[in-house]
């Protein structure tokens, strides 16, 4: 009854929010006041669609050259998102290696209500900078986790890690004064993020510094202290896992 009642209250005081004319809020995280819903704006949806994609043999070289020290980028792609064969896939070309086809869903109108239910770009992001990497730059939004990773060193060696752990030539670890400056800055950028954290690498429970960034993230505000990790040190090591808690 609760939810019925949610679902037809909703439209109506949307509906009411768009004609009353009121000053927009601006929150004290916020660079600028409140967007609408009429006002925020969302990228392509439904298929088919262009997009830009990876070669999945392009990174697997650009992987094995970044092992011997020398400089690689693992070409972007065209690629086109179509619904066939009962699902969506995205189909690509790489000039090189020829033609790829992957499944993104085999249930397409699970995945069109996913899009339906997105609920709209708010801000745009400051250009340059922190945010600036290439063609994953963050171009609009908040974010909803900040990242930190501490170290790129692992203790697997995993063929499908997104950031090729443990397979450059050289170990990149920052120092503690680098991880303490990182998260006390955070609190600064705006649009202000999400006060969530989440340490990653690599393996972040190798850095020597990593319980001392849980704290230090804790003390400044941060309410929610997450871990991207393989979780072989906290079975083999009782007492550091509940120190991290």
């Amino acid at each position: 009854m609760a939810v019925g009642s949610a679902r037809t209250l909703w439209p109506l005081l949307g509906w009411v929010d768009a004609k009353l004319p009121s000053e927009p809020m601006r929150p004290p995280w916020a660079p600028a006041p409140l967007r609408r819903s009429g006002e925020k704006s969302t990228p392509p949806f439904g298929w088919p669609r262009q997009t830009d994609s990876l070669c999945p043999v392009c990174v697997l070289e650009a992987r094995a050259e970044r092992s011997t020290g020398g400089p690689a980028e693992a070409g972007i792609i065209p690629a086109e998102i179509v619904e066939r064969d009962g699902g969506v896939w995205m189909l690509k070309d790489c000039p090189v290696h020829g033609h790829f086809a992957e499944e993104l869903s085999h249930d397409p109108a699970f995945l069109g209500r996913l899009e339906r239910l997105f609920p709209g770009r708010d801000y745009q992001a400051d250009a340059g900078g922190r945010r600036e990497h290439g063609a994953s730059t963050l171009r609009y939004g908040r974010g909803a986790v900040f990242n930190v990773d501490l170290t790129s060193r692992c203790n697997l060696r995993c063929s499908t890690c997104f950031a090729d752990a443990d397979h450059g030539a050289e170990v990149h670890e920052l120092a503690w004064e680098e991880i303490k400056a990182i998260l006390d800055r955070s609190l600064s950028t705006m649009p202000r993020r999400q006060m969530s954290v989440q340490f990653s690498g690599g393996e972040p429970t190798l850095s020597p510094h990593f319980l001392d960034a849980v704290r230090h993230a804790r003390k400044i505000g941060y309410f929610c202290v997450q871990c991207a990790s393989n979780g072989i040190r906290f079975a083999q090591d009782a007492e550091f896992c509940h120190q991290a808690r």
